[in-house]
């Protein structure tokens, strides 16, 4: 007797990718039980309907249902607002909704090995901050540093 294995979908939006959506459907794949999901690129609300997981397309925020869009109007939520103690006021994208959702247990998956909680607390902090921050920052139209281009051009070591 053979068993199937069902593929799961994940959509996204089509047409220009961004950093956000590459990085969410990257991790979500990183996981054992999407790691041959299907990619859906479209906007098409009925398509999307199909994918069992949504990231950055359908205005919906839901992870009940696997809704992780950021683009509605209502949509406020920080890293600190979903994780009090990690001080940000930068909005998630989607890349960051996945990472607040599924981030530990990409962790594990990547490391290849078993790894303490704390393990897995500090390199979640440390990815947050040094990486999903910043994919957060530039899809919210956030600037990150006060340091123009200009400013860094002039400056003598970066000849």
């Amino acid at each position: 007797m053979s068993q199937t294995t069902k593929t799961f979908k994940i959509g996204t939006h089509d047409g220009t990718f961004h950093a956000d959506e590459a990085l969410a459907c990257f991790m979500l794949r990183k996981l054992p039980e999407y790691s041959k999901a299907e990619i859906i690129r479209t906007r098409d609300p009925k398509l999307l309907d199909t994918c069992d997981i949504v990231v950055d397309a359908g205005g919906v925020y839901d992870p009940s249902k696997h809704l992780y869009d950021h683009h509605q109007k209502s949509f406020t939520h920080t890293i600190n607002s979903l994780r009090p103690d990690f001080q940000s006021d930068i909005r998630l994208s989607s890349a960051g909704l996945v990472y607040h959702h599924f981030g530990e247990k990409v962790l594990q998956s990547l490391a290849g090995k078993p790894l303490t909680q704390n393990e897995v607390d500090k390199m979640f902090r440390y990815v947050y901050f040094h990486l999903i921050q910043e994919i957060d920052a530039i899809d919210n139209g956030e600037p990150m540093y006060s340091v123009s281009f200009a400013a860094i051009s002039d400056h003598k070591d970066y000849e």
